[in-house]
This record gives structure tokens, sequence and C-alpha cells, in this order.
């Protein structure tokens, strides 16, 4: 099947590689493969995505529709005019929407929606409560429990979202089959759902999405209209978000953490709370007709989290959970990282991916944030606190804590104390930073070894026991100032203890100190089966980044399990003529020192004032802005040391200041000031010279156009610490998985497969650094007229095995013969004078 337009309805006329990339996406999703495709920043990645994606969404449903006329013509009479029935109730339904769409947009281009949004009902606004309201002992009381089965079998019913396909799946062959008479719903409209890491990504991707008129279902392949009718089809889009971005009353997004807002949300809800202590936002069965204005003015016009947000403020009804009645008719969703990869969010939000197609944009990080998304820590002083919280629920309703209550509760204090003690135990035995413990170990506590954790979460989530504690203790702390510190306490060793389930290879659990407090980490490892549902249930998932490379993580670590037919990837040129690029490996100083910025050698002062001279010379030869990417935020600081001692002269740093006006990235400091004077300072005409941190937050989203980032100097290669704990376990899961790989398909002997598992883990490792310098000496180029310059300062640049990770387009720029400082010096001296 080919696409209905060659140009993919694209706003512009298109590059020769944004056809190519849209080409290869259409096919990617028609064929329902997995794709990852890399597209450098500045070459219209997301109206590649945005125009390849929907039309082949809108040719796919104007196919459905020929399909059916095609049947027809197959049939005796009756079943073709049932079918040519359905097919015109079909398209009559569709062109109904989109013409109630048109009018409310007619209607807020005239009276910015004064009117026309449905109902003239007024919710009534509560005035703010002054004081805190007491509330009633009965209700934090727990209602008499009895589990949904005995003792013996296994629960829960539903499975719970913390839970792997693997846990889930050896529950539920240890529960046995389960009789079900509920039948799946008819899947909705097909959907693109697309995701990015923030709110902000998404919002400029939304403004892209405003440039693009997709074909309608309403023309033939053609362009003739098929019902006569001149119908405009919008793009119906709806962008979803969490209660934190969305919510309208005062009283719960005035909180600072998401739980809190989570559950008091919740508990404005509960059924017992009087009528004038509700949310006054939140939508009831009395208002269908609210509801349904609120859902067709947010797919009218094509807006973003904050317009969605504004449109639930002026109609007073609740947009967190109003959108969601929008969902069915949306054809685009777009919704940060974890509202996707979460399904208990996925199914609060009701979004399936079930047939339709995911994309994930700036998906470099994806595996990274499965695992982040997965993991959780605790800190050993909140689960004391947590003690401190039921102990004292118990003293004051033990006389009405009866039968499987009095055993839960007895439990749930067994398991924190067992915690507790474990922690306390491992940060006196070791003087490691980081010690790895095990489930079994967590679990060690007298009485632990009765407890059945799958039950006693079940019992957790379907009593509310932290909701009703919480509730009791925050009743009790009235006017206390440290009562906000005991928010969530509990919810929070709730979904702890759905990970000590989890199978030992998926994750390991790490006991560390950290600004003097002990903390217990779970870290997960193996992302595939979290993820693995959404590969399953999709017909196509797509990630798209600038930077991609290396991809060999993906195909090994994410996706193992699928055949190589399914699996893509795709590695597009930039769209600048290649002499807008100066790229090459800087392997020795102006006076000859070799660069080696391995760890045991970085150190070296003669070596550090040599890269500065290398700086002072770059900033000599190129004009404007310059950033340089050091290892991490300790290293900066020891170089910066270096350079503002003084010598024979004046302090090196002086003359750098001298030369550009120079400015440092700080750990946990905004960079919004520092980007402003460093901006002010380049179009002085003074130039500027930014030192900045790979993996910082200048290395990532921030935008070094132009005469911003004329030049990109990549300072070392910033390895993560292969000796802490959890860079071990995650070397030493990865050469397990590649043994037990080499072991079963490829016949090899014992010391083979061990060599080859040694080389997999330090492909891995040395994969994650790398990953992290691409994205740093991405951040310039930034469109086609763009030019810029790259200098990678370390001998190990200049070797095949790390130039090859590294993207495409730098790779096809780059010098191959190792030069001279002079010889480099000459050649940016020359490339600067040509622009």
């Amino acid at each position: 099947m080919n696409p209905s337009r060659p140009d993919f309805c694209h706003p512009y006329q298109p590059y020769d590689i944004q056809l190519d990339f849209m080409t290869k996406l259409y096919r990617c999703i028609e064929d329902k493969n997995i794709g990852i495709f890399e597209s450098p920043t500045g070459t219209g990645k997301s109206l590649s995505l945005i125009c390849g994606a929907l039309t082949w969404l809108r040719d796919h449903e104007r196919r459905s529709l020929d399909v059916e006329d095609n049947d027809a013509e197959s049939t005796d009479w009756l079943v073709r005019a049932e079918i040519a029935a359905r097919r015109r109730r079909n398209v009559l339904e569709r062109e109904e929407v989109e013409q109630k769409l048109a009018a409310i947009r007619r209607r807020e281009d005239k009276r910015n929606l004064k009117e026309g949004l449905g109902s003239t009902k007024r919710v009534r606004l509560l005035r703010e409560q002054t004081t805190q309201q007491q509330p009633n002992q009965d209700d934090l009381m727990l209602e008499d429990y009895q589990s949904d089965t005995e003792d013996d079998q296994l629960a829960p019913k539903t499975s719970h979202s913390s839970f792997s396909s693997t846990t889930q799946a050896l529950l539920d062959k240890l529960r046995g089959p389960i009789n079900s008479d509920v039948v799946e719903e008819e899947n909705d409209r097909l959907k693109l759902i697309i995701c990015s890491r923030t709110h902000s990504q998404l919002a400029q991707f939304v403004s892209e999405l405003r440039r693009v008129k997709p074909p309608s279902i309403f023309s033939s392949a053609s362009g003739d209209q098929v019902l006569g009718n001149d119908i405009e089809e919008c793009v119906k889009h709806l962008p979803l978000g969490s209660r934190k971005n969305l919510c309208i009353n005062s009283k719960v997004n005035r909180l600072t953490s998401s739980t809190a807002m989570n559950d008091q949300c919740l508990e404005l809800q509960k059924a017992g709370t009087p009528k004038d202590k509700r949310c006054p936002h939140l939508p009831t069965k009395d208002d269908k007709e609210r509801t349904s204005a609120f859902r067709d003015a947010a797919i009218a016009h094509i807006r973003d989290i904050e317009d969605i947000g504004a449109l639930g403020r002026k109609m007073e009804l609740c947009p967190y959970y109003a959108s969601r009645s929008a969902i069915q008719l949306a054809e685009v969703l777009t919704l940060p990282y974890p509202l996707l990869l979460q399904k208990s969010a996925r199914e609060a939000l009701g979004v399936s991916v079930k047939n339709n197609i995911i994309i994930i944009d700036e998906a470099h990080n994806l595996m990274d944030a499965i695992a982040d998304t997965y993991s959780i820590s605790l800190r050993l002083n909140h689960l004391e606190q947590s003690i401190r919280q039921i102990t004292a629920y118990v003293v004051r309703f033990k006389n009405r804590l009866k039968g499987k209550n009095r055993v839960y509760v007895t439990q749930v204090l067994r398991l924190l104390n067992s915690i507790t003690d474990c922690l306390r135990a491992t940060t006196n035995l070791s003087s490691q930073q980081d010690v790895t413990v095990t489930a079994s170990q967590l679990m060690s506590g007298k009485g632990v070894d009765q407890i059945k954790p799958h039950k006693l979460l079940q019992y957790l989530h379907e009593s509310k026991l932290a909701h009703k504690v919480e509730g009791y203790t925050d009743a009790q702390a009235v006017g206390d100032p440290t009562r906000d510190q005991a928010k969530g306490v509990l919810m929070h060793f709730q979904n702890f203890l759905a990970v000590l389930m989890n199978p030992d290879d998926e994750g390991r659990f790490f006991v560390c100190r950290q600004d003097g407090e002990t903390i217990v980490r779970y870290t997960l490892l193996d992302p595939r089966e979290h993820f693995r549902d959404i590969v399953q249930e999709a017909r196509s998932v797509v990630l798209a980044g600038g930077t991609m490379s290396p991809m060999s993580d993906y195909s090994n670590y994410l996706f193992s399990y699928l055949g190589e037919s399914q699996l893509q990837t795709f590695s597009f040129g930039h769209v600048i003529p290649q002499h807008n690029l100066f790229a090459t490996a800087v392997t020795r100083g102006p006076t000859n020192i070799d660069f080696d910025f391995t760890y045991d050698k970085r150190s070296s002062e003669s070596m550090i004032m040599e890269l500065g001279q290398l700086i002072l010379s770059a900033c000599k030869s190129t004009p404007d802005g310059i950033v340089a990417f050091f290892p991490s935020y300790d290293y900066l600081a020891k170089v910066i040391s270096i350079w503002q001692r003084p010598s024979t002269l004046e302090p090196l740093m002086t003359i750098l200041q001298r030369t550009k006006a120079t400015f440092q990235e700080s750990k946990g400091v905004s960079v919004d000031e520092l980007l402003r004077d460093y901006a002010a300072a380049v179009d002085s005409g003074k130039g500027g010279l930014m030192l900045a941190v790979v993996g910082g937050k200048l290395s990532e989203g921030i935008n070094f156009s132009d005469k911003l980032g004329r030049a990109v100097i990549a300072v070392g290669l910033p390895f993560p610490n292969a000796n802490g704990a959890e860079w071990k376990a995650k070397i030493q899961y990865v050469e397990e998985l590649q043994y037990q790989q080499c072991k079963v398909s490829k016949g090899m002997n014992e010391a083979e497969c061990r060599s080859e598992a040694r080389r997999a883990g330090r492909d891995f490792y040395e994969n994650a650094c790398m990953r992290a310098v691409n994205q740093s000496i991405g951040r310039v180029i930034r469109h086609r007229n763009d030019f810029a310059a790259v200098l990678m300062v370390d001998r190990r640049f200049g070797t095949e095995r790390i130039s090859q990770k590294l993207p495409g387009w730098i790779r096809g720029s780059m010098n191959k013969s190792t030069q001279s400082w002079n010889e480099v010096e000459v050649g940016l001296q020359k490339f600067f004078s040509n622009r």
C-alpha cells in the first residue's frame, strides 16, 4: 500500500531525507513493525513523524471504508445493502462530528469561548476553608476485611501495575485458570499516541502539529470528495497530563507532592464525604452536557496541556477527569513518558495502546526512563516514621481492629521492622558507599517468612490502610510544621512492597548512605518485560530521536524477543551541506601532550593546562560562542581550580575570560540566568565560553544554534563509575544475559561464551557513555543553514571502537587521519574564514 500523497501533506517542500524518513515510517506502520529512527536535530524530525504517521492513519481509515465497498461488490444484494448502509452511517457520523467541531471553532473565533460551551449551568465555587476540618473518627476506621480467596490460594484477582509480565505470569500460573465473563469492549478510533519526556517538549510537538493538514477520509485517494460536501476534517488532538498539570482545585494543587495531590483528590471524591466538602469541579452524572461540551471544545482546536487547563478553569470543570471523555473521538494523543510506561497510569486515564501507533520522541533515554519508572527508594527515617504512625493508629483503634484487619496490620509492622533492621545491620557492618542486598535479606525478620506479599499487597489496596493511617496522623498533627513531611510515606512503602515480588534477575536492591541518611533503593535492570505489553498490544512502536546511536542496546536489551524482520533501524543524514560541519578527534595538544582523560590519568596538571591552552586557541580561532562539555561537575571544578592558579604570567582562567566572557554550569543551580548572560555576551560581540557538564541541564534540550554554538568541545569520555554497586550489577546482568544466549543459540564452548559475555558488558558500558556524548555534541547545528565545529578531545575518540558509536552525520564529516593541534587550528581558521 502506497501513501495517498507523495509529499505526505508536508506543509513545506520536504528535503530528500525527510521524504525518505516519512516513506520508511509509513511502511514501518503499515507492516506492523517496531522502528528506531535517528534524524539529527534541525532536520524537521517532528514534522516528518507527524506527516508520515497522520498520512498513514487517514489513508488506513479511508481504505477501511473502501474495503467495505469491495466486499459489497462480491456478495448478494441483501449483504450489499447492509454494507452500504453501514458505510454511509459511519461516514455521516464522522461528517456530523466535523461539522459540530467547525461550528465550535467559528464560535470561539467570534466570542472567545464566552458562549456555545453547552449547558449554562454554573458550578458554585466553594469558599476556602480557613481552618482544618477534623475527620470523623469512624471514617478512619478500617472496614471488616474478608479476603476474596482463602489463605492458601493466590490473589489478587486483578494484576498490579508494578508487576512485570514475568511476575504476573507466575502469579497467574500459581493461581490457576480464572473464569471470566468479561467481554473486551470494541476499540475506539485508531490513534497515534505520541510521547516525549516533558510537557514543554510536547508543546513544541503540538506547535508543529498545527501546521499539518493530513488527507481527509471524506476524499478518495485522488482527492475527490466522497460525499460531495466540502468538509474540513481537522486533526482531533488531545493532550493528557497528571493531576499536577491539570488540577484546578486550589485545595489540591497547592500541595507540593504528586502523591499528596493524588491522595487528596481521591479523598474529596469518597462516597462518605459531605457534598459541600467534595470537589466542586468533579464531573458528575448530571454534568453530561457540560462534559460533552468540554470534549468537543478540547478537540475542536489543537491545544497544548496549558490550554486544556485553561479550558477547565473557564468551564469550572475538572480538566483531568473531563478530558477522558474526549479520548474516544481523538485521533492523536500526546502525553509524557510516565503516563504511557505505567500500566496503572494508562488505565487511570482510560488510554489503550491496543492496535494503536505509539511514537516515542526523544527516545534516546527510553530504557533509563523505564528503569526510573519502575525503580523506587525508601529512606530509613521514613520507614521508622511509618512504624510510629501505624503503631499510634493501632493503639487508638486496638479495641476495634478485628479478624483479618488485625492479622494484616501486624504483618505490615513485621515487614517494616524487618526492612529497618536489615538496613541498620547492613550500614553498621559495611563501610562501602553502596551495598547489594536481596529481597530475602530484607524479609528475613521474625515471622516474615509466613507473610505472602501478594496477599498483603492486595489487602493494602483494598483496605486503603495507608489512607486511613495517614488521615489519623494528619488529624493528630494539626499545626505541626513537619506535618507535610509525613505525607505519602506509607503509600511509598506500599509501592516498594510490589517490587519485592519481582524476580531476582529483573532488578537489584541497594543500601547506600546519602547526605547522612540510609536509603534502600530498587533498581530495575531489565526493562524488557515492563515495555513488552506495549509492544505486543500496539500495532506499531516507533522510537525517534536526534541521537539514537549507538542503537545495538535497543535490539539486545529492549527488543531482544523480536525477530529480525520485526525490528528496523534507520539513521538519516543531516540537511546541512557537508562543508557546514568541521568535526575531528583531537588526540594531542598545542605542545604535543597526549590527551588521555581516563580516570587514572585525567588529574595530570600538565594535561589540564594543555587542555586550557587548546581551549584558549580554539576561542581565538572561533567566532561568537563555544560550549565545552566536561565528564562531571567535580572534574570541571578541579580543572577550573588549576586554571585559576597563578603561573609565571597570570592565571590561565584570567586569559580565557579576557578572550571570551566565560561562564560555568554549577550543580543544582538554575541555568536560565546563566544562559541569558551567555547569550547577551555573544550578542554583544565579545563572544562567550560556556563550561558545561555531560548529563547536566545544558547537555539536553538546550538549543545552542547559530552564534550561541559555533563550536562544541567534548572533553574526555564520561564513563559512569564501573566500581559502584549499581553499575557492577548492570554489567553483570548484561554479561549473564549474553552468556546464556551464547550457550543456547551459538553453540560456543565455556571460554568462548565467557569472552563473548565480557565483550557485551564492555559494549553496554561504552554505549551508555557515548549516548551522553552524542546528546552533548548534538546541541549545535540546529537548522539547515547552521554551521559549527565539533572537537572531541581524547585519544580514544581517534579509535575505531569509539568513533563508530558517533552519529552517522558526524562520522561522515570526521577527518580520518590523526592530526596535530596545529593542523586542527589551521583547519578551524579556514572553516570559519569561509563563512
